[in-house]
C-alpha cells in the first residue's frame, strides 16, 4: 500500500476533536473499556487512526445516532443540532479513513487483465472470431470497485482463477490451430423430418407431419416453446469455423389472428421478425436458452407467402444455426390456456372441448389462429472462401502450414505481441528450452510450438499489464498499452507497438494523434460499451428484471439489448461528433430502433420496414432527452416491480454529480410505494424527512428522485401510479439552495447550473477507466486542469478523452 496523501493526513486532526467531545461527554460512560454496554467499547477509540475496526465502530455510532437509539432514553441526550453536527462530523472522518485505507497515493498498482479485457486481447492476439466463443465462461466474475471492473487492487488472483487460465490456454491454442481444418465447402439441405422439443412432438406430428418447423415463443422466456427452431438432423453442426450461407424458407403465419394481445401477448400489429442465433450441438439441447447465442442476422417475414432470406453468418465448429422469432409470443406455453379461457368461442366447434394443456395445445395448433413463423426449408453452405490460411494461421504461423526451421522465431514474435512490448533475450532463452524439452518428451514439432504458445498465454508478462515504476513516468510501451487498454479494451495494435518501439509516444503531439486514430476506429466501440457498463452501472441492467406480467413487452421485445444499444449509440455519436459533453444531459434526441420507439410512443419516426435498425429521432416533448430520460437508465435505477425516488436520487447523485451520501443504517427499512393508495410515496418519504438526521440526505436525494417518477421501471412515460388513475404523479422538487423545477426538463435545467459537478464526474470517471485506479482527492488539481482548457468549448467529448491522454496523470 502507498503511503496516504498529505491532505488526507491534515484532515484527520481538524476532524477528530469535535466528534471526541460529543463521545466523551454522551457515550463513553456506558460504553467504557472497564464494562462495556453491549460489548461496544469506545474508551479507546482513536479517531486519527483509519483501520478497519475503528471504522466499523465509527459506522455503528454513526448509524445509532441516526435511529436515535443511542443515546439511551435514560441517559442525558444531545440536542438536535448536536447530534447533527455529531452524524455530519463523524460521517466525513469515515470517508476519510475509507479513502486513506484504499489509497494508492495517486498511483496505478500492478493488475491484471479483467476478463473482458482477456476476451478482446485473446481475439486479437490469436486472430479468433470471440462472437460465440468466450474463455472466460469459467472465470469467477472480476471483483468492482466503484461499479468498475479494472481497478487493480481489486483485480485479485486465486489459484482458483490461474487453473482457469491454465484450461483457457490450453481452448484458446487448440481453437486457433486445430490439426484437421477443413475448408472444403459443402452444402447441407434440409426440407420435411423436422422434430422440435418434446412439448411439440404430438402436436406438429398431427398438425404437419414435421414438415415444418414452427416458432412460437421469443428467444428469452424462461421457459421457452418452439423459441428456437433447429434442424434436428444437423447433429454435429458444420465441420469448421468459418462464413457459412443460410438460406430459409419461410412465412409469418396468422398475425391477423383473432385472438387479443392478453391472451397470445404479442403485439400484433408488428410484422414478424425471424433471427439466426448459434447452437452449439455439444451442449446437446438446441431447444433451449445457451450461454452463448448473440443475433447473426434478422429479417421481417411477408405475411403473404413464403420468400427465400439469406443470411451469411460466422459459424464456430459444431455449431449449426437456429432460428428465432425475435418479436414473438411472451409465454406460449400460457397463452394455450388463455386463449381457451378468453376465446374458447372463437375456436373451431372441434376444438372447443379439448382438456388438460396436452390436448389444448395438439387442437389449438391443429385448428387454431396462433401467431407463429414457418419454415419449411433449410440450406446451410460453407465454409466460404476457406481455402487460403485463416487469420490464426496468418498470425501465428505465417502461412498455412508450420514451418519448424522457424519455430524459435515464431515463438519470439508471439511473445513480443503478447507481452506488447520486445521480449528479452533471458525470456526468449527460457521459452526456447521449453519448446525443446517438449520435443525431447517425444512431441512433434507442431504440438510442442503449440505448448509453448500456451505457456505464453500463462506468464504473468501477458496476465499482468506491464509494472510502472513509482518515480519515473512509464514507458513508452506501458504507455502504449495504457492508450490501448483504455480506447480499445486490447492489446496495442502494430502501428501503436511501432511507435512505442521508436520512443515516439513520449510526445504529446503524437500521442494525441493516436488517441483521435482509435477514438475513430471501430475497435473503440469496445471502449464505449466498456465505460458505459462501469460509469453508469448498466453492467447491473436485468439484475433486477422486470415483472414479466406487467411488462411482457420488455422481453418480447428483447428491450434489455436494446436499452443498452440506445445509450451507447448516443454517446457513440458524441464523440463522433465531438459534441458537448452536456449533451449527455441536455440532449433532445436519441437513437432508436421500432421497439424501443414503440416504449417512447414516437414509433411513427422508425419504419415498420427498418424495424431493427437504430436511427436519430428527436423528441418534440422535452420529458424525455439526455441521458436521464433513457430507458437503460430508468430501468437500471428501478428494482424491476416498482420504482423509488430515493433509489433513482441515489443514482443521479452518484454517477452524475459524483456526490454520494453516506449508506443508510441498517435498520431503517426500505420505503417502497403503497400501492393502495393510502399514501403516495411523496408522502411517506416526507415522514421519514420529519426526523432531522434522514433529512440531512434526504433533502438531496428525493428532489432528483421526484422528476423521474414520471418513468415507469422500464422507462416508460406515465402520469399515475396505478392502472385505475387514482394516484397522481407529484414530479415537482426543489434542491438546497436551487430553485423549484417540474420533471426532468427542470431537473436537466437544475443539473445544467451544477455542470462543474457533472463534468468533473464524467471526467473521473474516465480517468478510473484510463488508469486503472480511483481517482483520490489528490487528482482534484490535474483533473481541474483538464477541464479548465476545455470549459470555453463546452468540454467537447473527444477533446476531452484525447486531453486525458496526454494529461501527466496518464503518464505516471
Amino acid at each position: 500500500m502507498f503511503g496516504v496523501s498529505a491532505s488526507l493526513m491534515l484532515a484527520t486532526s481538524s476532524i477528530a476533536e469535535a466528534p471526541s467531545a460529543f463521545l466523551d461527554r454522551y457515550c463513553i460512560e456506558c460504553h467504557a473499556s472497564d464494562d462495556p454496554s453491549g460489548e461496544r467499547e469506545f474508551e479507546s477509540l482513536d479517531l486519527s487512526q483509519s483501520h478497519l475496526d475503528n471504522q466499523v465502530a465509527i459506522q455503528e455510532i454513526i448509524d445509532a445516532l441516526t435511529l436515535r437509539s443511542m443515546p439511551p432514553e435514560d441517559a442525558e441526550q444531545p440536542t438536535t443540532q448536536e447530534r447533527i453536527h455529531a452524524i455530519g462530523d463523524l460521517t466525513r472522518r469515515l470517508s476519510t479513513m475509507r479513502q486513506q485505507t484504499s489509497s494508492t497515493g495517486g498511483k496505478t498498482v500492478l493488475r491484471r487483465l479483467s476478463n473482458r479485457e482477456y476476451r478482446r486481447t485473446i481475439g486479437d492476439l490469436l486472430g479468433l472470431d470471440m462472437t460465440m466463443f468466450d474463455p472466460t465462461i469459467e472465470f469467477p466474475g472480476d471483483n468492482l470497485a466503484g461499479h468498475f471492473d479494472n481497478v487493480g487492487d481489486t483485480l485479485v488472483m486465486s489459484e482458483h482463477l490461474l487453473q482457469r487460465y491454465l484450461d483457457a490456454g490450453d481452448r484458446c491454442v487448440e481453437k486457433a490451430l486445430p490439426d484437421n481444418r477443413t475448408s472444403m465447402e459443402q452444402t447441407w439441405t434440409f426440407r420435411d423430418d423436422f422434430f422440435q422439443q418434446a412439448e411439440l412432438k404430438a402436436a406438429h406430428l398431427r398438425a404437419f407431419r414435421n414438415r415444418c418447423i414452427c416458432l412460437y415463443d421469443h428467444p428469452f422466456n424462461d421457459k421457452p416453446e418452439g423459441a428456437y427452431g433447429h434442424v434436428s438432423n444437423f447433429r454435429n453442426g458444420v465441420p469448421a469455423d468459418g462464413i457459412y450461407e443460410v438460406r430459409v424458407l419461410a412465412k409469418a403465419m396468422n398475425r391477423d389472428s383473432p385472438y387479443g394481445s392478453r391472451a397470445v401477448q404479442i403485439d400484433l400489429s408488428e410484422p414478424f421478425r425471424m433471427g439466426v442465433r448459434p447452437g452449439d450441438t455439444r451442449i446437446g439441447d438446441m431447444v433451449h436458452t445457451q450461454p452463448v447465442q448473440p443475433i447473426l442476422g434478422e429479417t421481417v417475414l411477408s405475411d403473404d407467402q413464403f420468400q427465400w432470406h439469406t443470411f451469411r453468418v460466422p459459424l464456430d465448429r459444431g455449431f449449426a444455426p437456429r432460428f428465432t422469432f425475435e418479436n414473438g409470443s411472451h409465454d406460449f406455453r400460457g397463452s394455450i390456456g388463455r386463449v381457451y379461457r378468453l376465446h374458447r368461442d372463437l375456436l373451431p366447434e372441434r376444438a372447443r372441448n379439448a382438456k388438460g394443456i396436452f390436448a389444448q395445445r395438439i387442437d389449438l395448433i391443429t385448428h387454431g389462429e396462433i401467431p407463429h413463423i414457418r419454415i419449411d426449408e433449410v440450406e446451410v453452405r460453407g465454409p466460404l472462401g476457406a481455402d487460403g490460411p485463416t487469420q490464426s494461421e496468418r498470425l501465428l504461423l505465417g502461412g498455412s502450414t508450420f514451418d519448424e526451421s522457424r519455430a524459435i522465431e515464431l515463438i519470439g514474435r508471439f511473445a513480443t505481441r503478447a507481452f506488447r512490448r520486445p521480449i528479452a533475450n533471458g525470456e526468449l532463452a527460457r521459452l526456447s528450452n521449453f519448446y525443446r524439452s517438449r520435443l525431447d518428451d517425444g512431441n512433434r514439432a507442431y504440438d510442442a510450438y503449440k505448448d509453448t504458445l500456451k505457456a505464453v498465454l500463462c506468464s504473468p508478462h501477458f496476465l499482468y499489464l506491464q509494472n510502472i515504476d513509482e518515480t519515473d513516468e512509464i514507458s513508452n510501451h506501458a504507455v502504449a498499452e495504457r492508450l490501448s487498454y483504455f480506447l480499445t479494451s486490447s492489446m496495442p495494435d502494430e502501428r501503436l507497438r511501432s511507435l512505442a518501439d521508436q520512443g515516439q509516444l513520449s510526445d504529446d503531439k503524437t500521442l494525441r494523434s493516436e488517441a483521435a486514430r482509435l477514438i475513430a476506429s471501430p475497435r473503440s466501440d469496445a471502449f464505449v460499451a466498456d465505460f458505459l457498463d462501469s460509469w453508469l452501472s448498466l453492467r447491473s441492467l436485468g439484475n433486477m428484471p422486470p415483472d414479466p406480467k406487467e411488462f411482457w413487452f420488455f422481453y418480447a421485445a428483447n428491450l434489455q439489448h436494446d436499452m443498452k444499444v440506445e445509450t451507447r449509440t448516443f454517446v457513440r455519436d458524441l464523440i463522433d461528433r465531438n459534441a458537448s459533453a452536456l449533451d449527455l444531459v441536455d440532449a433532445d434526441y436519441s437513437f432508436l430502433n421500432r421497439d424501443l420507439a414503440k416504449l417512447y410512443g414516437v414509433e411513427n419516426q422508425v419504419p415498420v420496414d427498418e424495424a431493427g435498425e437504430f436511427r436519430r429521432v428527436r423528441f418534440a416533448d422535452k420529458t424525455r432527452g439526455g441521458l436521464l430520460g433513457h430507458a437503460s437508465i430508468l430501468t437500471v435505477s428501478a428494482n424491476g416491480i416498482e420504482t423509488s425516488p430515493v433509489i433513482r436520487g441515489v443514482w443521479l447523485l452518484e454517477n452524475i454529480l459524483g456526490t454520494p451520501t453516506p449508506p443508510p443504517p441498517d435498520d431503517v427499512p426500505a420505503i417502497d410505494p403503497d400501492t393502495r393508495g393510502a399514501q403516495t410515496i411523496r408522502d411517506q418519504l416526507n415522514k421519514h424527512r420529519s426526523d432531522e438526521t434522514c433529512n440531512q440526505c434526504h433533502r438531496k436525494i428525493d428532489p432528483l428522485g421526484f422528476a423521474l417518477e414520471v418513468f415507469d421501471p422500464i422507462g416508460q412515460h406515465r402520469l399515475y401510479y396505478d392502472a385505475k388513475r387514482r394516484i397522481p404523479i407529484d414530479a415537482s422538487g426543489q434542491l438546497p439552495g436551487g430553485g423549484p423545477f417540474v420533471g426532468p426538463d427542470g431537473l436537466r435545467n437544475e443539473l445544467l447550473q451544477q455542470k462543474t459537478f457533472f463534468v468533473r464526474t464524467l471526467t473521473e470517471a474516465l480517468l478510473t477507466q484510463a488508469l486503472g485506479r480511483r481517482i483520490e482527492p489528490i487528482d482534484r488539481a490535474a483533473v481541474d486542469k483538464i477541464l479548465n482548457g476545455l470549459a470555453k468549448d463546452n468540454y467537447p467529448m473527444a477533446d476531452l478523452i484525447e486531453s486525458i491522454v496526454v494529461s501527466d496523470l496518464f503518464r505516471r
